[in-house]
């Protein structure tokens, strides 16, 4: 028999039986389980098959939910459905050529496939995957990092709300096996940065697109120790991702976006995690944040508990803090307020010099902070604190020029918040002062 009239006789039979499925999926309950239960192995053989062969977008959705469907009637489905992609010697192929063949032409036809694929990989994973198995689900989590990328999801539209769900909730099920937690964090650390800038304001989508991008960092916090905690730790301090979560937790009034906030940050105070994650929630100062929710009822009592036990953590770890490293931490964190330290004159005196460090690192990020945050607050404060700098420092009308801040303080003086054009004017004039040293001198 010719080899191409071969090839179609099996996709008309595979076609066929995925009729007759679909026929009894839409039965009852004890029909559909008597019938996968003789079927289950050439079910699964043929949804496999028919990805491969497909070619109308009618059919490849038909066929992605109706694997699903059998994916979500028992256990022993979904186990069929891994056996079948084990046996195979391409393995998770067939899913990924789908991918990278329909991208550009029906996103939301990809986005439930890679749902689909994600369920798959985790039932896979219990009979510990190999390293191809897990090199391909790196492939799906890089491909869903590219189709949420800042210049497709802010603001644009391009992709529908309903894509961007599914689309977190393939990363989701990814992340349900720790050693995807792993690879992913370690080859591909600055794409939890994606996810993690899907919380910025400007970024907010409605509020089920929070609660899922909050939901995937939420899995990330229960790596287990060693080499997964420090990967993620990692990926979390480069993504900021703590301070993402406090600016949230200031402006979301949605109860399960708030639940999962707090359950992520309390997470990330265990010992496992990398210390700089917990002083960086002290820097962005979560324990206010919590203070303040604690006063507000919740319907779900797991929420208080969750804020007592992240008080806490935070209230311990501050105590291990000097004040320096607790403003250092609150830079970084770029969430700025105002605290009594940026208006304590003895703080600046006895720290000023401290700001050197690292490369003048607490210094560029209050430069940078200047040029990136929209936050009147902390554009406010950062140029409050940069004048103090240079009151105070031997130095520091140098070193600000140095670093370039006299161009944007210019531009602060004629921002449209009131608070901000008066900390920017009084900044400037501190450093157009040559000897403010002696000017103070004077006046003492």
């Amino acid at each position: 028999m010719d080899g191409r009239y071969a090839r179609h006789s099996s996709v008309i039979s595979q076609a066929d039986l995925m009729d007759k499925l679909e026929l009894v999926m839409s039965h009852s309950s004890e029909e559909t389980t008597a019938f996968l239960e003789g079927s289950s192995s050439s079910i699964a053989d043929a949804m496999i098959g028919l990805l491969v062969y497909v070619e109308s977008a009618h059919d490849i959705i038909r066929l992605i939910r109706l694997m699903d469907d059998v994916i979500e009637f028992d256990s022993k489905s979904m186990s069929a459905i891994s056996d079948s992609i084990k046996k195979r010697d391409d393995g998770f192929e067939p899913f990924l050529r789908l991918l990278q063949s329909w991208s550009s032409k029906n996103l939301s036809l990809c986005a439930e496939a890679s749902v689909v694929m994600g369920k798959l990989y985790v039932s896979v994973s219990k009979g510990n995957p190999s390293d191809a198995f897990n090199a391909q689900v790196l492939r799906l989590g890089e491909w869903i990092s590219d189709q949420l990328a800042d210049d497709k999801v802010a603001g644009s539209g391009e992709i529908p709300e309903t894509v961007i769900v599914m689309l977190l909730q393939a990363l989701g099920q990814m992340f349900r096996v720790d050693v995807a937690r792993k690879l992913f964090c370690l080859n591909y650390p600055k794409n939890v940065a994606i996810v993690a800038r899907l919380l910025d304001a400007e970024m907010h989508k409605q509020v089920q697109a929070l609660y899922q991008a909050v939901f995937v960092l939420w899995l990330l916090s229960f790596a287990s120790a060693g080499e997964t905690a420090d990967a993620v730790s990692q990926a979390m301090d480069v993504a900021f991702v703590p301070r993402r979560l406090s600016l949230l937790l200031r402006e979301v009034t949605a109860e399960k976006v708030v639940r999962v906030c707090v359950a992520t940050l309390n997470n990330l105070t265990k010992d496992k995690f990398s210390p700089r994650l917990r002083r960086e929630m002290v820097g962005a100062g979560i324990s206010k944040t919590v203070e303040q929710l604690c006063v507000r009822r919740w319907a779900d009592i797991d929420i208080l508990n969750d804020m007592a036990s992240l008080g806490e953590s935070l209230h311990e770890e501050k105590k291990l803090m000097s004040s320096f490293e607790v403003y250092h931490h609150e830079v970084l964190s770029g969430a700025l307020q105002w605290t009594h330290v940026h208006s304590d004159d003895m703080f600046w005196r006895d720290n000023v010099e401290r700001m050197e460090k690292n490369n003048m690192e607490v210094l560029r990020c209050l430069v940078r902070l200047l040029n990136q945050s929209s936050d009147p607050v902390v554009l406010s404060v950062a140029c409050n604190d940069l004048g103090m700098f240079v009151k105070y420092h031997p130095r520091g009308r140098y070193i600000a020029q140095s670093l370039g801040m006299k161009k944007k303080l210019m531009l602060l003086m004629s921002h449209e918040n009131a608070d901000v054009r008066r900390h920017a004017l009084n900044c400037v004039q501190v450093l157009m002062i040559t000897h403010w040293d002696m000017i103070q001198k004077a006046a003492n």
